[in-house]
């Protein structure tokens, strides 16, 4: 009982001690990094509105119109309740496929603190119909689920990222079976000005079953009034977490890249809608 309450009021004193401090604002400006999650949440009662395009491979040239005769899609929406903690779900056109996270913020860098951590669970759920095989076509075996823990430090203009996580996908076709393991993300950013910032993404699946290149995006992010615009050249079309991790089909080598954006509009619930 000593030992539970001797627990209770460090982790309270740690806690007033850091609200007490000035914090410092992560150098990325959205809540994905270019594909992945970074360390920044929605604020108390802001709802997120993501729209996401990847076009297809840019080395099908004029013909293909550099890829934009081709295009996959996610919508997604993430609310914040309270400072802590958001929800998300989204979905996207690749095997009409349905996504859904928690995401929670335990630190936060500040003036005497040196980073930020944030934790995130999520899963997906493909829903396209006549393409898994009969035995593997139900829902058990299709859904798949993640954790990841973002640790972000911020350096002048220079940001750093780090994610390590876990990963357990539901049947893969084209692997022919599930998979447990664990991933990494590793990021970077540099802050141009107060509203631009160039960032590269690297995600490493740990698994020998996987096929292609690890995926590997370059971004730059435009902030206008209400609007993050970001705008990415990567070597992966898809953005849920596990296909991120699993579904790589490009390659920076060859030049079979895609084009795409993300955009993100933020809506105070709270208050009148601005333009």
């Amino acid at each position: 009982m000593r030992k539970g309450v001797l627990l209770a009021y460090i982790l309270l004193s740690v806690s007033i001690t850091l609200v007490a401090q000035e914090s410092v604002e992560n150098s990325f400006q959205g809540t994905r990094l270019v594909n992945g999650q970074s360390a920044n949440l929605a604020e108390k009662g802001e709802l997120i509105l993501l729209i996401q395009h990847r076009f297809g491979d840019v080395s099908g040239g004029f013909y293909e119109l550099f890829g934009l005769d081709q295009t996959s899609m996610r919508l997604g929406f993430e609310y914040g309740f309270g400072d802590r903690l958001n929800l998300g779900v989204g979905r996207s056109t690749w095997l009409k496929t349905f996504d859904a996270f928690i995401k929670g913020r335990i630190l936060q860098q500040t003036s005497e603190f040196p980073f930020s951590l944030v934790v995130s669970a999520g899963g997906s759920l493909p829903t396209i119909r006549d393409y898994y095989p009969e035995q593997y076509d139900n829902f058990s075996d299709k859904i798949s689920g993640n954790v990841q823990l973002h640790l972000a430090k911020k350096m002048g203009r220079i940001g750093l990222h780090l994610s390590p996580g876990f990963l357990k996908t539901g049947y893969l076709p084209d692997i022919g079976q599930s998979l447990s393991l664990y991933t990494l993300g590793t990021s970077g950013s540099l802050s141009v000005s107060k509203k631009v910032s160039v960032n590269a993404e690297y995600l490493v699946p740990f698994s020998d079953d996987i096929q292609g290149e690890n995926t590997f995006s370059i971004g730059v992010d435009l902030g206008t009034r209400g609007h993050l615009f970001q705008l990415v050249m990567t070597n992966n079309q898809r953005m849920f977490h596990q296909a991120i991790y699993t579904n790589s089909t490009g390659n920076w080598t060859d030049g079979n890249l895609f084009f795409g954006f993300n955009l993100i509009r933020e809506f105070d619930i709270n208050k009148p809608l601005e333009f």
